[in-house]
C-alpha cells in the first residue's frame, strides 16, 4: 500500500461509486475496500453531494498538491 494518496488510488477505490454521491457514500465505499489512505481523506472532505469523480477530486487533500511547479 501506498504511503501517500493519489487520484489514482482514490479513483481505483471509487470506481463502483454511483454519483451523485453523498460523503457518507464515499466514505463507505473506502470503507467496503478497506482502504485506510482513502478513509482518512475522505473523512475530512465537507459534507455534500459530488456531482462526480472531478468534483470529490477537488475536495480531497492530495499531498502532491503542495509540491513546487
Amino acid at each position: 500500500m501506498a504511503s501517500t494518496l493519489t487520484r489514482d488510488h482514490l479513483k481505483e477505490c471509487l470506481k463502483e461509486i454511483d454519483y451523485p454521491a453523498s460523503k457518507e457514500d464515499l466514505v463507505d465505499a473506502a470503507i467496503r475496500k478497506s482502504d485506510g489512505l482513502a478513509l482518512k481523506a475522505l473523512r475530512a472532505i465537507p459534507p455534500a453531494d459530488y456531482a462526480n469523480l472531478a468534483e470529490v477530486f477537488g475536495a480531497v487533500k492530495f499531498e502532491d498538491d503542495n509540491k513546487p511547479g
